[in-house]
């Protein structure tokens, strides 16, 4: 390789072998045994989940459909899923059972939606066990109400049912995903740590010029350098 200008060369090659060893620092376990990858994560996950907690909106609008009757065969994704979503309906009262993969079910909406943010909350709230899942885990109750409530939201949408579909699919969406998605993590709000978000912003944007210069750097070093074209049309 030819050097054409050592200074920028060297600056360069420095500049990235810096980046390296900041780059294997973050995938060591150097923070109380997690990367610093994996607390951010993790911090920008309590953050997120903090921000996502829609639960007593979601009561208000399920109880507008507290008399609405639901009598429905749903095709789950395999017969243990359907097993599991009849023992949690029929603990929320509802007639449910389980045929293979088929769920027949018949009750209310609006008694299903409000058994299931009782138990999204408590989800939410990282509950090891749900009201509704006697012998469940809170993550199999949750994952078979989820399954439940899209094939509901389905059915809904093919008989044109839309503000129905739409009150189930906003409380899946916004309860049961979230609380599924982020069930373990623990919430923190973003006012409490603006501190710490700001700066891993800026490591981020300074991490991401630092690597940017040392390319520049290296590649001036070694003689390539972007020109305007001599070529003009007429």
């Amino acid at each position: 390789m030819l050097v054409v200008n050592k200074r920028p060369f060297y600056t360069g090659l420095v500049m990235a072998l810096g980046f390296a060893v900041v780059l294997i620092v973050m995938f060591l376990p150097v923070l109380s045994g997690k990367t610093p990858l994996q607390a951010s994560d993790d911090l920008f996950n309590s953050v997120s989940k903090d921000s996502s907690y829609y639960i007593p909106a979601l009561r208000e609008h399920a109880e507008a459909y507290r008399s609405a009757p639901l009598d429905m065969r749903l095709t789950l994704p395999d017969p243990e899923v359907a097993g599991n979503a009849a023992t949690v309906l029929k603990a929320d009262g509802a007639e449910a059972s389980a045929s293979g993969a088929v769920l027949t079910l018949k009750g209310n909406l609006g008694p299903l939606l409000a058994k299931t943010l009782d138990d999204t909350e408590a989800a939410f709230n990282n509950s090891e066990k749900v009201a509704s899942g006697p012998g469940l885990g809170t993550r199999e109750v949750m994952y078979a109400r989820w399954s439940t409530l899209k094939q509901i939201y389905k059915e809904l949408r093919e008989k044109s049912d839309f503000e129905k579909a739409s009150a189930v699919e906003e409380v899946t969406s916004k309860g049961v995903e979230v609380a599924y998605n982020f069930y373990g993590i623990i919430p923190r709000p973003a006012g409490a740590n603006v501190g710490i978000l700001s700066l891993a912003l800026v490591f981020y944007l300074f991490y991401t010029m630092w690597w940017g210069y040392a390319i520049m750097w290296l590649c001036d070093g070694i003689g390539l350098q972007m020109k305007a074209s001599g070529k003009r049309e007429h």
